[in-house]
């Protein structure tokens, strides 16, 4: 199980220009690196017909209001598209809207999507608890404001990567019960799942070159405040109950060469037991986070479009090609 070659030596040649930090506990350099690291990823050798804008929500959770920045992607000659509502990675300390602007272009022109991208901090005083409220009260802000995007107002897809996939998941499962059938599909990247480092992934993949152990520990700390005890749906999602009633279609995208590989396809295989919808792909060569680094290897490309235009059929975006007729 080998890396694609074209993609290791990138990432190689990144870790040469932009160095780990030598403080494992500094978290303040760890995220500049990330930010650092962001900018300096290939972009689509032509311009993306897509227009982007600022806009924000304010959203009310944990008893306080809350003004998130957000920006809205629309793919240019499709009238009210689709609004996927989109939740950056980053291990919920790192990452921003900058550091997923080409991601979110991308995924706009390939799905012919309006994406939403949407930043939820992680507050230190409340933790996974708030986070999870505000992402699930961006889903329902996202829900009544279609009409004034000019989007379809009849449908709602979710979108992350990363810790931004577990952000999506639980608001989207979480809101099902309230208001079934608001959310129609979910596109899990990578997700992170649990808190779990000795699966044979992590061990496998723990000194990856976008996603180590020791990033998983550091992103999953920030998220529980280190108290590894939490079992709780909105920070663990394998957490032992049913996640949802008439749930969302979930379709996972999960890397070869990804710590948090093995969690995907137990995460995919609990929801088919509960009688959820879900799809896995795999992504052969690939590592954590590489969607956003799609443009820096012909095969990551090839995948990510492959698993995209799977998405889009799942999620009823586009219709099926038709079988080849028999030679």
């Amino acid at each position: 199980m080998l890396m694609d070659a074209e993609l290791l030596q990138f990432l190689q040649g990144l870790q040469t220009l932009h160095p780990l930090p030598r403080d494992p506990n500094d978290l303040a350099a760890f995220i500049q690196r990330y930010e650092a690291v962001s900018s300096a990823l290939p972009g689509p050798p032509e311009p993306l017909r897509v227009n982007a804008g600022i806009f924000h929500l304010n959203v009310l959770a944990s008893g306080e209001k809350t003004r998130l920045d957000a920006r809205l992607y629309l793919p240019e000659g499709v009238p009210r598209p689709v609004l996927m509502a989109y939740f950056h990675g980053g291990g919920w300390v790192a990452g921003s809207l900058a550091s997923h602007d080409a991601l979110c272009r991308q995924l706009s022109s390939d799905l012919q999507v309006a994406i939403a991208s949407v930043h939820v901090p992680l507050p230190v005083a409340h933790g996974f608890v708030q986070a999870a409220e505000q992402a699930q009260q961006v889903l329902i802000t996202l829900g009544k404001a279609r009409e004034k995007l000019g989007v379809n107002t009849e449908r709602l897809l979710v979108g992350g990567d990363g810790s931004g996939a577990h952000l999506g998941l639980q608001a989207a499962w979480r809101l099902a019960r309230q208001a079934p059938g608001s959310v129609d599909a979910v596109l899990a990247l990578t997700p992170l799942v649990k808190p779990d480092f000795n699966t044979a992934s992590y061990i496998r993949c723990a000194n990856s070159l976008t996603f180590s152990r020791d990033d998983a520990v550091r992103s999953w700390h920030s998220l529980l405040g280190g108290r590894w005890e939490i079992w709780d749906e909105r920070a663990v999602l394998l957490h032992g109950n049913q996640p949802i009633q008439r749930p969302p279609l979930v379709v996972i995208i999960a890397a070869e060469h990804d710590g948090a590989h093995d969690d995907a396809a137990a995460l995919h295989d609990w929801l088919k037991e509960a009688g959820a919808r879900c799809e896995f792909y795999g992504a052969p060569g690939m590592p954590h986070d590489f969607a956003r680094l799609q443009h820096a290897s012909k095969a990551a490309r090839h995948l990510m479009l492959s698993g995209l235009d799977a998405f889009a059929v799942q999620a009823g975006l586009r219709e099926p090609e038709s079988a080849a007729a028999p030679a």
